[in-house]
């Protein structure tokens, strides 16, 4: 007994290293995207404008930065080498910037440079690496640690979500061969949906890539979405404003209503890479019943005997899908396909059953998936009809 407890203590060290690892792959990215190391480099420096110290014109400059190392316009060998190869460009604005018509090859090779490895691990950015999830997470922690009456709220409408949620997926029991039913979206991710389409129909219209010019990620690392298709479109960079600084404010302090409300309901960049990270086949997480302890005693339980059960599940109570910033349904095993990959389920299930499987075939859920099921259902008819004059004749 002593040694399973000591084995399990020793499981659960390594797993918090994860996490421990996790925080500091988001402060070295932090600090890679946020300070000036530009100043080292010697970087092209650009000007900061205000409508209040300038005046409307904006013919004084107020301040002068250099471009750092930001998601939007991330240099791998040296400032200013626009080189294929040589750029890492946020999707999202890349993209924006495609469908202006300034269609470049190193816009392409620098997006690429981006999604690749979101396609082979998935949407790790989002969790690992993102500047503005960095500023998100370390405010909700510090809501958690200091304004405790705020964090109940906050905790009371996550319960009352996550309940709606497991109450929703059990009408749909009710019919689950019914398509309608598993191609209706859920509220998660529809307005950063919207304001993505948006993003794009504008880009498209207004020649602008329109998102990026009030991008929290942006505006909060100064980063510049490809300076050359920038100046061919505008005929000069565009601008940075002094004023536009409240909008990454306010992205950090919507969380006071729910925890990373930014990433999980509006922000377009998280949007798109999970629609990405989909065809992930690596690092996929699942839930094994046999071990879970909400599903029933794990078979592993050397406290069966005591009837135990019932109070580790009211003190687990589905504390893997507590810490998942993305909602997942993980005890009733609901889709995966917006996992960042956090890994934060598997650190926190003290009963070992998230598991991590290096490679699986992605399945995908939305449309994809329900003209597959119909076009499976089609095939199953055909054979029954088959089958059934088959018998008729015979």
């Amino acid at each position: 007994m002593t040694r399973v407890r000591q084995a399990t203590t020793k499981t659960r060290d390594w797993r918090k290293n994860l996490r421990y690892l996790r925080w500091v792959s988001k402060a070295v990215f932090l600090l890679l995207f946020i300070v000036p190391f530009a100043y080292v480099a010697g970087a092209t420096r650009v000007s900061v404008y205000s409508f209040v110290l300038a005046g409307p014109t904006l013919t004084e400059t107020s301040i002068v930065l250099p471009i750092t190392q930001s998601v939007c316009n991330m240099w791998l060998n040296g400032f200013g080498n626009t080189n294929p190869g040589s750029w890492i460009v946020c999707p999202f604005g890349a993209a924006g910037i495609l469908l202006t018509g300034e269609v470049e090859i190193i816009t392409i090779v620098a997006m690429l440079l981006f999604i690749i490895p979101i396609v082979v691990l998935g949407n790790a950015f989002c969790s690992w690496a993102c500047p503005i999830g960095t500023v998100i997470d370390s405010f909700d922690k510090s809501v958690e640690k200091f304004l405790p009456k705020i964090e109940a709220k906050r905790e009371k409408r996550a319960l009352q979500r996550r309940k709606n949620k497991r109450n929703k997926q059990e009408k749909n029991l009710v019919c689950p061969s019914c398509p309608v039913s598993k191609v209706t979206p859920e509220r998660y991710g529809v307005l950063a949906n919207g304001v993505l389409a948006s993003a794009f129909v504008g880009a498209a219209v207004f020649r602008l890539p329109v998102f990026c010019v009030v991008c929290p990620i942006g505006i909060a690392t100064r980063g510049m979405i490809h300076l050359r298709s920038l100046q061919s479109i505008a005929g000069r960079f565009l601008p940075f404003i002094l004023e536009l600084l409240p909008i990454p404010i306010i992205a950090v302090l919507v969380s006071l209503r729910e925890r990373r409300f930014w990433c999980k309901k509006l922000c377009p960049v998280g949007s798109l890479l999970r629609a990405t990270g989909k065809l992930s086949p690596f690092l996929k997480l699942r839930v094994e019943d046999k071990k879970c302890v909400m599903k029933g005693c794990p078979e592993d339980c050397e406290d069966y005997r005591l009837d135990m059960c019932f109070f580790c599940r009211t003190m687990d109570d589905r504390s893997c899908e507590k810490v998942c910033p993305v909602d997942i349904n993980l005890v009733d095993h609901g889709s995966f396909d917006r996992c960042t990959k956090c890994l934060e389920c598997y650190v926190v299930c003290d009963h070992d059953a998230v598991k991590i499987n290096i490679f699986e075939k992605p399945k995908i859920s939305g449309i994809g998936g329900l003209f597959g099921r119909i076009r499976r259902r089609k095939r199953k008819s055909k054979v029954a009809l088959v089958e059934n004059l088959s018998d008729a004749v015979g």
